[in-house]
């Protein structure tokens, strides 16, 4: 429950950052728009607080209640914390609030649901690290809060909680099909390239149709991962200078295959002078990539697309239209929902989980624009229109020019520790085909051991091993004077900020996601000198 998750949350966070105060406000809002509302304690009865007013405006507490962070050694020295008006200056009776630490919850939807409150008698107990470890606290109880709300919700409405698991397990089966789809064709090409021999032009068919269902299989791992990233609020935009058409041309591209198998016709109509936005290039053209292929798919072979953008105002608007199967009245309200897909008798023939235009509103929105979907009904087909704030000419900064051309790779000795003896000795071979000289071991001790033997150029660490994890191997290189000269890169699954900034805390240079595509071991070779 909600007031359970919520007192758990204060005292577990009190003890483990040492407070002997604590607790959590909600942040509302009284008929003057002066208070918050006090929720849970921890290490003090709540008569504490009884005979003092809470008003939200201070300089203290208010920056809390905006989602900042407010830590203080000695609350009395903040030249924030005041000496008249109310609840300031520690009035007599108050607690004995030396050291003061206060987080912001912040939910999904970037609502700030309230705040966790520390304090202690003694100045200076609070450091950076119970800083981070509160935050990460609050992060985590802003999603069982978000969780415990929903669920609520969900309970007080049968009906939408049914459709809701309707349409969870009918993904989860979704998902298991699509998984599987590709992993016969994979078995077959292992046998095929056994069998091969002396027949170089079976063996590179079954390479090519291997390399199309492993890229299948990534696809579908990104937009997992995508979605849990996006629904969690750690999707990490890398904004910079960039031009609406490259996004699209590169949407196009990503796309060709399939419109080109499907029979389909492509226009674009892309405005007369260039557009430029302040956005993730990646991320905007996987918008259009989504919208293009979601318009292949729902669209009977031979079909016509058509993307176009015009220039209105402060905004440039992008419409991706086909003449499909069309959207049901009934169904425009819920296509950006997750699980949600359409009549599935066209969808089936290419696959997909149903989160594709639920990442597309997401990372739409966090560029600042706005995509709605609009159709006349069955058969009659579809457009989504995307809307996007635009640079003005006077605020645009070209990129920066690009580097000259960088020398060849060179041999180099590398150390791969990977618990995962297929992975290590996968891309132990490609390392070797590359042309370096590549060793393995199997967990940290074994990797600390082979790094102090061999002294390696390159040491790629995985993170989640047993008997020494990938941090702790890190550190322990990096105390040996050899591992000056050396290149550390961190190998993981997760790609959240947290698992790279805690990477560069341990010692990691580079921070690569699994599985490494080929290209991003080429450039990382290049780039390290």
């Amino acid at each position: 429950t909600l007031e359970r998750v919520v007192h758990q949350v204060t005292h577990a966070a009190t003890l483990l950052c040492g407070a002997q105060f604590g607790a959590f406000f909600y942040n509302v809002q009284d008929e003057k728009g002066e208070s918050y509302q006090l929720y849970a304690l921890s290490g003090v009865p709540r008569a504490a607080f009884a005979k003092f007013p809470m008003p939200r405006n201070t300089a203290v507490f208010a920056p809390t209640f905006a989602g900042g962070i407010v830590r203080s050694a000695d609350i009395r020295k903040d030249p924030r914390y005041g000496k008249t008006g109310p609840h300031h200056g520690l009035p007599e009776g108050h607690l004995p609030v030396v050291s003061y630490l206060a987080v912001p919850v912040v939910s999904r939807s970037k609502e700030v649901l309230g705040g966790l409150f520390f304090g202690h008698p003694q100045p200076g107990v609070f450091k950076e690290r119970d800083e981070r470890l509160v935050a990460g606290i609050a992060a985590q109880a802003a999603i069982a809060i978000d969780n415990a709300r929903l669920y609520e919700r969900l309970r007080d409405g049968a009906a939408r909680l049914a459709e809701a698991d309707r349409r969870k397990d009918e993904f989860l089966a979704t998902l298991a099909h699509e998984l599987r789809n590709p992993l016969a064709p994979l078995r077959n090409g292992v046998q095929i390239l056994r069998l091969s021999a002396g027949k170089p032009e079976l063996a590179e068919q079954a390479r090519d149709m291997m390399e199309r269902q492993l890229e299948h299989m990534v696809r579908l791992v990104d937009d997992l991962l995508d979605m849990s990233r996006i629904s969690t609020g750690k999707i990490e935009l890398r904004r910079e200078w960039t031009e609406l058409g490259a996004i699209v041309h590169s949407a196009r591209e990503s796309t060709a295959p399939l419109i080109e198998r499907s029979g389909h016709a492509l226009e674009l109509a892309l405005p007369a002078e260039p557009v430029y936005l302040e956005a993730d290039p990646v991320r905007l053209a996987q918008v259009f990539c989504n919208l293009l292929n979601n318009a292949a798919k729902y669209t009977e072979r031979g079909g016509r697309i058509e993307l176009t953008a015009v220039r209105r105002d402060a905004q440039v608007e992008i419409i991706v239209r086909d003449n499909g199967v069309g959207i049901p009245a009934d169904m425009l309200s819920r296509v950006f929902e997750m699980f949600t897909q359409g009549d599935g008798s066209l969808e089936k023939v290419h696959g997909g989980l149903g989160i594709g235009l639920t990442i597309v509103k997401r990372l739409v929105e966090l560029h600042g624009g706005t995509v709605h979907a609009r159709s006349d009904g069955p058969g009659r087909g579809s457009e989504f229109i995307v809307r996007l704030p635009v640079l003005e000419p006077g605020t645009a900064r070209r990129p920066a020019a690009p580097s000259a051309a960088r020398a060849e790779q060179v041999a180099r000795r590398i150390l791969i520790v990977d618990d995962n003896a297929d992975a290590a000795a996968s891309l132990a071979m490609l390392l070797k085909v590359l042309g370096n000289e590549v060793h393995t071991a199997v967990d940290g001790l074994a990797g600390l051991e082979a790094a102090e033997r061999l002294r390696p150029d390159i040491v790629l660490l995985d993170l989640g091993m047993p008997r020494m994890n990938g941090y702790d191997a890190c550190k322990a290189i990096r105390a040996q004077a050899w591992s000056r000269k050396a290149k550390l890169v961190a190998l993981s699954g997760w790609g959240q900020e947290e698992h790279k900034a805690r990477a560069r805390e341990a010692g990691f240079d580079h921070f690569l996601v699994k599985p490494v595509a080929p290209e991003a071991l080429k450039q990382l070779l290049t780039d390290l000198k």
